[in-house]
């Protein structure tokens, strides 16, 4: 007699898939467009997703150009989120949201909401990874597990991965990706039959979205053994021919680069689960790979050195193959050996030292002769809509709500306003055009205008600390906060490098971060509807670990912003209409690099929908 009357309202639920209107297959700078036409009904677009599948490969490449480059991936934070510039969603010819930088905004929200599970699952189905090793790609498939050798035979091809068809080749892979507009987080179902949708992505430049694969965050080099000279022989000979690579813990072997983990003291060979990993599972080299070798002594007198790039040798891969527990110079068991097409020695008794093989040109970390244009190619995009079907008395409510001109709906958006910072500027006043009246907080993301179309980094889409001294906002002509953000502390990298034959670790990511810094920060992350985890990510993104100084390109995962919270606590906002709104951001005499400053204002705005049409109260 006690129980409460139930109000709840049974409602059912469906999904339906829209297909792209103007076509089936994408590249950089296209644009996709999707329609929700007023038959879908109310729609739950909260819990709707793109649905699109990604090859790393550009599609005007010949084949035997595509063989040659390198393993790529998405930035590994926000995956195929880093390929939508900009998101605009459009009712009837009106703007709803027009979300610029969608990219940058994106790669903030997956920092800040990432957790081991988190993470997981997006790896499954978003295209984001742990690292950028292989082993962790998602676009690539892995080489084909091979047998060590014992003894380098006199004459190529070794014994090993010897045919591109056994190497790792990009595949074509389907993710699920949420849309961080405000439209796609808001919990009320929306009603296409009186607002249709049109949704629009801008899809961005291939090399400010894509990363090459590594043994760490742009840890794209290897070291070499030393090669011993070569008396004799003739030109074409497999000992000509091959380098051992020397960073063993890299490749998932137990080791370093003085000497393997496991060495038989005695002679006898390994007992039973003590042999090597499986060390190309997780190896970036193939056949057919275009390299770049460079090196000092007998190398130098190869044929071909420095004729394309000063220092080395560009020439192609022939084999990838490992030397086991019972190879002959015990220094080198568990090295990968690789075999080239070109001779890196001559027959003089001459050591070549100092060698190293590079991806991507070091010169210019762009790709080398023969070898294409980076790029990807999108597949068959579909809006996967999540469609709810109400009661017929919540229809007819709804409806006579819209004749009467009352309904309405809040939703939690953003604009972006960019500021330029010239390089020799060093106290820095942003003008942020704030014309609002339900602000709830602003996120002021600097970026470096150095290097943006670069395969090692993510300037264009990651937030940098790029050696900023301080920082205040002022609002309406009041200080916020009241005393300035000290950032000084924050220049101090972390405290252990990582060794250069190691792997990259994840617990020295980060760097001395101020608390202040952290305390703003967390307001404002929480003001603006993220569902923060973390605050591990901001970080200075150091480079050189073991030294101060600071670091041009966001090569490090993570991210650097300020913000400001505004109102008086979760919920609430302020009006900043006529007001007007400063940022002072501070940087020491040696930040001599243009950036970007991209603010992200928070905010919420209305949809209202009467007989006349559909009007956006900001």
């Amino acid at each position: 007699m006690f129980r409460p009357k139930d109000d709840s309202v049974q409602i059912g639920q469906d999904a339906f898939k829209i297909p792209c209107r103007n076509g089936t297959q994408f590249q950089e700078d296209s644009i996709i467009r999707f329609d929700i036409p007023r038959s879908a009904g109310f729609v739950d677009l909260a819990n709707s997703y793109v649905s699109m599948e990604i090859e790393l490969t550009n599609a005007t490449n010949t084949l035997a150009d595509q063989a040659r480059q390198p393993m790529t991936q998405l930035d590994r934070v926000c995956g195929a989120q880093s390929l939508i510039n900009q998101l605009t969603i459009r009712s009837e010819g009106r703007v709803l949201e027009e979300l610029r930088n969608y990219n940058t905004f994106a790669h903030l929200h997956y920092n800040a909401t990432e957790t081991e599970g988190v993470m997981n699952r997006r790896s499954k189905l978003e295209g984001c990874a742990p690292s950028y090793m292989p082993q962790d790609n998602p676009y690539f498939t892995d080489n084909k597990v091979i047998a060590p050798v014992a003894a380098l035979p006199a004459e190529p091809p070794i014994t090993g991965l010897n045919i591109a068809a056994d190497c790792y080749k990009p595949v074509r892979r389907k993710v699920l990706l949420p849309l961080l507009g405000g439209l796609f987080t808001a919990t009320k179902a929306h009603p296409a039959m009186v607002m249709p949708l049109e949704v629009e992505m801008i899809m961005e430049k291939a090399l400010r979205a894509m990363r090459v694969s590594s043994r760490g965050d742009n840890q794209i080099t290897t070291t070499c053994e030393d090669k011993a000279g070569i008396a004799g022989g003739a030109p074409g000979d497999a000992n000509r021919r091959f380098l051992s690579l020397n960073q063993r813990a890299q490749f998932n072997t137990p080791g370093g680069g003085a000497a393997p983990g496991i060495v038989p003291s005695n002679g006898e060979l390994p007992l039973a689960g003590q042999q090597q990993l499986n060390k190309v599972n997780n190896c970036w080299w193939r056949v057919g790979q275009r390299v770049f070798v460079e090196g000092q002594g007998n190398i130098a007198a190869a044929p071909g050195y420095g004729t394309e790039i000063a220092g080395g040798i560009v020439c192609n891969i022939t084999s990838v193959s490992v030397l086991d527990e019972t190879f002959v110079t015990a220094g080198e068991r568990g090295n990968i050996l690789l075999t080239f097409d070109n001779d890196l020695a001559t027959g003089a008794n001459v050591a070549s030292t100092n060698l190293a093989i590079h991806q991507l040109n070091p010169l210019t970390n762009a790709l080398m002769s023969n070898q294409g244009s980076i790029g990807y190619t999108i597949f068959n995009p579909q809006l996967v809509c999540q469609k709810v079907i109400p009661t017929p008395q919540v229809i007819q409510n709804i409806n006579s709500a819209v004749a009467k001109g009352k309904y309405s709906v809040d939703i939690i958006s953003y604009i972006n306003i960019d500021n330029a910072i010239p390089a020799t500027q060093t106290t820095s006043t942003n003008i942020i055009s704030a014309d609002l009246s339900r602000v709830k907080s602003i996120l002021s993301v600097p970026t470096s205008q150095t290097a943006t179309d670069d395969l090692t980094n993510s300037n264009a889409i990651q937030g940098q600390y790029l050696n900023a001294t301080n920082y205040q906002y002022q609002i309406n002509n009041k200080l916020r906060p009241d005393r300035r953000v000290d950032l000084v502390r924050e220049q101090f990298p972390a405290v252990v490098d990582t060794p250069a034959d190691n792997t990259l670790k994840p617990y020295r990511w980060g760097s001395h971060t101020g608390g202040f810094h952290r305390f703003e920060l967390e307001k404002a992350l929480r003001s603006s509807n993220i569902d923060l985890r973390n605050l591990t990510f901001i970080t200075k993104n150091p480079y050189q670990l073991a030294t101060l100084g600071i670091n041009n390109n966001a090569i490090n995962s993570g991210d650097w912003l300020v913000g400001r919270s505004l109102g008086a606590g979760v919920g609430t906002s302020e009006n900043l209409v006529g007001k007007s709104v400063l940022l002072y951001l501070n940087y020491n005499a040696n930040s001599n690099m243009v950036k970007l400053l991209k603010n992200f204002l928070i905010h919420v705005r209305t949809i209202a929908i009467d007989m006349s049409g559909v009007s956006v109260f900001y």
